[in-house]
């Protein structure tokens, strides 16, 4: 058993999948400590490693992937703001990629435009940390009406870097 207080567990469905077709990734970031945790989705640049949480997710193949497109680097990224936060009991779950509450969450562009080139089997997995200890990496733009609230907020976001499982989609 893991002493980390939070899992990320990814899961496809068990159908058929098809080449050129999206394959659908469902995300659940978990709690599993027996203490309230606060703990935040994925942001404009956290895909791309501009600001923590870094979600970082991965796809592989029987054979090489092309190249995914260049993602174009943003010049600034938006404001860590407290709604983005979200408050976890002992258990539960949320899908940092869905906006509820009006957080500002994105989808994780390498699952939502990934087409499966080819037949075979592939593999789906995400790491995210949230490592960083200097309150910049976070933010976005400083100075915005409300960052002293989230600075505070931040202290309560576990310090970590957690591995998904493997989830895999056989693609005909």
């Amino acid at each position: 058993m893991s002493d980390l207080p939070l899992a990320v567990v990814l899961s496809i469905p068990a159908v058929p999948h098809r080449v050129g077709a999206p394959i659908p990734v469902s995300i659940e970031v978990k709690n599993i400590s027996d203490r309230t945790l606060w703990m935040i989705g994925v942001m404009d640049g956290s895909e791309l490693g501009l600001r923590y949480p870094h979600y970082q997710p991965r796809i592989t193949g029987s054979q090489p992937l092309p190249s995914p497109e260049p993602t174009p680097l943003p010049d600034m990224v938006a404001p860590l703001r407290i709604i983005d936060f979200r408050q976890l009991a002992p258990g539960e779950g949320f899908d940092p990629t869905d906006p509820q509450h009006e957080a500002a969450y994105l989808p994780l562009s390498t699952f939502v435009n990934f087409r499966p080139p080819s037949p075979g089997r592939y593999e789906f997995r995400l790491t995210i940390s949230t490592e960083s200890r200097e309150n910049e990496e976070w933010l976005g733009i400083m100075g915005y009406p409300g960052w002293e609230a989230v600075v505070e907020r931040l202290a309560e976001v576990p310090r970590l870097r957690i591995e998904s499982n493997v989830a895999v989609a056989e693609v005909q």
